[in-house]
């Protein structure tokens, strides 16, 4: 997939190009993307790393809430509603330094107010690196 995967009509209009945006920094690869399922890739570089060269357990974060929200916002925008990260809540099981990151995100619970959704970050050799669980608030915009 794109780097953006989006149709203009699957979601809200931007008030931001997505390239100038936290996103468009942290450079994903969309792989997938439904209601169900979503996974990306992204390369593991130096201005995400911390100073001692791991990746900064923020992006970790980041990653997950921008899945977690893209994918929830598509599936509820054409209902009427919006969705936006309500709790984010990260383990980090082992360092990653180089190479890149395939993060794959599952749908976990929904409801009409929020939607719950797991993330399992996997570095190059396949091993599970940090587990990212992020519940996003769904609403009427206002």
């Amino acid at each position: 997939m794109e780097a953006f995967p989006y149709d203009a009509a699957e979601l809200p209009q931007l008030a931001i190009p997505v390239a100038q945006t936290l996103e468009g920094f942290l450079d994903l690869r969309w792989i997938a993307l439904d209601d169900e399922h979503a996974e990306v890739r992204f390369a593991v570089r130096d201005a995400l790393r911390q100073p001692l060269g791991l990746l900064h357990g923020g992006v970790y974060s980041a990653v997950a809430e921008t899945i977690a929200s893209v994918a929830t916002v598509r599936a509820v925008w054409p209902d009427g509603f919006t969705a936006s990260g309500l709790r984010n809540s990260a383990q980090f099981l082992r360092p990653v330094t180089d190479g890149s990151v395939r993060v794959s995100a599952r749908c976990r619970h929904r409801d009409d107010r929020e939607w719950l959704w797991s993330h399992e970050f996997h570095d190059d050799r396949q091993r599970l690196c940090a587990i990212v669980d992020v519940t996003i608030a769904v609403r009427r915009p206002r």
